[in-house]
């Protein structure tokens, strides 16, 4: 079964890479990877954090969600100066969220329905108050040099030991911290409390190994690595980084500097590689990689190749550094994302699309709650891999949150006037379950982080109820991508104007749907025959819809007429085009 276009442009699915050993078609190509921040999912014992018992009340939830791999956000010992991304026991779960037996008893109830679990792992750094900061600042052999130490480039005239350079931390300020107990300075990219450990020294690269091996063989799926582009610096501590001209924060911002020196290094990719061989000694195991890079070439070089691979992928965070307000969303903008990455992905190697998460302002705050259902087309129905972040099947939006309820140690750096700016705190707000007392997220007094007062009405419950919701789209778009016609299909672009973009996802033998999204912040009529790339044919059938289109001429089941369809401000639509004989 085909259709009638005559394809202009067209991707095919990605070939298996020579070197693989794995399955032909490996799980996370058809999953959907789902990531949970645990201190905000379901708290389970009343102390307003949700826990691991909570995740795995949920797995019916996720199960019938159509999510078939589970990212969980750290959940490990630590003092949670960072929430847990400051880790003082990489292999142990705080008691905030239960215990390794909870874990165990989580790991084996989504086996049980097919869903994989994926870990965050956070190489870069440890907590200060891990035990092996605190014998490396002892000098306590083998750890004296687990961290990254400096000598003081001098002293001021107040006596004060000075830095060894102007290398900044992403939590605004020197990226070196002074201890007396050493007589030196202890180098941390991210919050003074997370020292970064020295990758120079082979015994930390077995450190972390054996953490990977121990979560590994506990039966985990795959690893998140966090932060992985600060891994190493040059050895040089002398060499200041280039100074943009920007002014802000008396140059104390990360990103008043250039970074040459502190990211990216080619030291980085050689333990990644290490990783990736150690990954392959276990069946089917999945390494996503985080690094936030402004050149795309920088990205790709975390894939690796066909004869040198990396991770299976980088996240693809373009539709979050390019989508930041409701003006930026325009089909010629979004082709240009997806176009970005598939002509820089490496051959043989797997996309992936990625709207939010815990770091970043929800989408439905970011560019409009109208484009939720639109914007969750696009990324579970292109080829690749969706990541989506708790709630935004259902569109929560962020929450303000008042200078005195801020937890974010990132934004109470900024202080009272601009921690707003940075906090991350409005997008890890609890889960919206029902209508009851704290959404349903936790019968505790109260929550760790407050509820976002639309929680009577935007919830779970309420949209498994309505007629149609966000959350109906969002299972509808996940059976959608378990078809052939999208596991393995082909893209083609029909469509590409400033309001519309439509492709259409298509294989031989299978049929054929083509996704139409109105970007405008206006209602549009549209004929599709006139604007098409592709030959089309006269109407198409109606699939599923955004919520917000109310007509009975595009309501599921309905036909249309391509020559004029008719989109309301920010809808989706999926339709399925009727068989053509040749």
């Amino acid at each position: 079964m085909k259709t009638t276009s005559t394809q202009t442009e067209a991707r095919a699915e990605q070939p298996e890479p020579k070197h693989s050993g794995r399955e032909k078609t490996p799980w996370w190509k058809n999953s959907i990877v789902y990531q949970v921040y645990p201190r905000s999912f379901l708290d389970t014992n009343g102390d307003g954090t949700g826990d691991l018992k909570g995740i795995t009340a949920k797995a019916d939830y996720l199960d019938d969600l159509g999510v078939k791999t589970l990212w969980l956000s750290p959940f490990f010992t630590s003092p949670m100066a960072d929430f847990g991304y400051d880790i003082s026991n990489f292999i142990d779960v705080d008691p905030i969220f239960g215990s390794l037996a909870d874990f165990d008893e989580l790991l084996k109830t989504m086996h049980s329905k097919d869903i994989k679990v994926v870990l965050d792992i956070v190489p870069n750094h440890s907590s200060d108050e891990h035990e092996w900061f605190q014998r490396s600042l002892r000098r306590e052999e083998p750890y004296a040099d687990y961290y990254v130490w400096a000598d003081p480039k001098g002293f001021n005239d107040s006596g004060n030991p000075i830095p060894p350079n102007n290398w900044l931390c992403l939590f605004r300020g020197s990226a070196w911290t002074w201890r007396e107990e050493r007589s030196q300075f202890y180098y941390h990219s991210f919050h003074r409390k997370q020292p970064d450990l020295n990758f120079r020294n082979p015994l930390v690269q077995e450190e972390m190994k054996n953490v990977f091996k121990f979560w590994l063989d506990r039966g985990v799926d795959g690893v998140r690595v966090d932060g992985l582009k600060h891994l190493f610096q040059v050895e040089d501590q002398n060499l200041d980084e280039p100074v943009i001209d920007w002014a802000g924060f008396n140059n104390l911002h990360y990103t008043s500097l250039m970074h040459p020196f502190t990211e990216d290094q080619p030291e980085t990719f050689e333990v990644l590689r290490d990783w990736r061989k150690m990954m392959d000694t276990y069946p089917n195991k999945l390494i996503m990689t985080e690094a936030y890079n402004e050149d795309i070439r920088d990205v790709m070089k975390y894939y690796g190749n066909d004869t040198d691979p990396l991770a299976d992928f980088p996240f693809n965070f373009r539709l979050i550094e390019k989508l930041q307000n409701r003006s930026d969303v325009t089909g010629t903008r979004l082709k240009n994302i997806i176009d970005e990455w598939f002509d820089n992905l490496p051959e043989g190697k797997w996309p992936n699309w990625v709207l939010g998460n815990h770091d970043q302002i929800r989408v439905a705050s970011r560019v409009g709650t109208d484009l939720v259902d639109a914007l969750n087309m696009l990324t579970l129905l292109l080829p690749g891999t969706p990541v989506t972040y708790y709630g935004e099947e259902i569109g929560m939006q962020d929450v303000y949150i008042s200078w005195e309820d801020t937890k974010d140690p990132w934004g109470y750096n900024f202080g009272p006037d601009h921690y707003r700016e940075h906090s991350r705190d409005p997008c890890r707000t609890p889960m919206q379950w029902d209508a009851t007392a704290n959404a349903g997220f936790s019968k505790g007094p109260s929550t760790w982080l407050p509820v976002n007062d639309n929680y009577k009405t935007l919830n779970v419950k309420a949209q498994l109820e309505a007629r149609e919701s966000h959350l109906k789209v969002y299972k509808t778009l996940a059976r959608l991508r378990q078809e052939n016609s999208f596991a393995k299909g082909k893209l083609a672009f029909s469509v590409v104007t400033d309001e519309v973009l439509a492709f259409i996802r298509y294989l031989e033998d299978e049929p054929t749907y083509l996704v139409v999204l109105n970007l405008s912040a206006n209602d549009v009529v549209v004929n599709l025959h006139h604007h098409a790339n592709l030959e089309l044919p006269p109407d198409a059938s109606v699939i599923t819809r955004s919520v917000s289109d109310k007509s009975e001429e595009n309501s599921p089941g309905s036909k249309v007429n391509l020559s004029a369809l008719t989109l309301v401000r920010g809808e989706g639509l999926v339709l399925q085009l009727p068989f053509v004989e040749e």
